[in-house]
């Protein structure tokens, strides 16, 4: 049996051209996401929204959500457990530092078979997640234990809520 000495295994860390990624402060900032979380509010984002009263057909929303840090602490992943209208809505989130472009990146998948990618920024204790058909702000209270949610998003021609909530740490 031949032993690999190029490279050719996923192990080998012999092909040295790819630096290995540093954890710094800016993957510290995303631990303000970590815990268990609970949260209500309001959902909008269907199809009987109206442009002109985009909040008229609003539905319920509970969920409750964690985060943790996947093994090395380079990634956090985010699983949240959602009823909207009596409806499960289910996401996984993975949250990074993008070592190129040292941006915050988002990759969601739910249950209904969406996946999704962000781009993330962060000034105090807002945090904004863009992507091109949704959007959101995230608002964390000065003692970290409360996020207020606004998401948004463009079904068509404009932006319009998609639902508002607000999450609780319950650890």
């Amino acid at each position: 049996m031949a032993t690999s000495t190029t490279g050719d295994s996923p192990t080998d860390r012999s092909d040295q051209s790819m630096s290995a990624p540093e954890r710094d402060t800016r993957h510290d900032a995303l631990a303000v996401f970590l815990g268990r979380w609970r949260a209500t509010g309001q959902a909008y984002g269907n199809p009987r929204q109206q442009a002109d009263d985009p909040k008229a057909a609003a539905i319920d929303w509970t969920s409750t959500h964690t985060a943790r840090w996947h093994s090395g602490d380079f990634f956090l992943v985010q699983d949240e457990r959602a009823t909207t209208g009596g409806a499960p809505f289910d996401t996984l989130g993975i949250m990074a530092v993008d070592q190129d472009s040292s941006r915050y990146v988002l990759r969601t998948f739910e249950n209904h078979g969406f996946y999704r990618e962000y781009n993330v920024t962060v000034g105090g204790r807002v945090w904004t997640i863009s992507g091109p058909t949704e959007r959101a702000r995230i608002e964390f209270s000065s003692d970290g234990r409360t996020q207020t949610h606004t998401w948004e998003w463009r079904p068509q021609d404009r932006w319009l809520p998609l639902c508002d909530r607000t999450a609780v740490r319950e650890d």
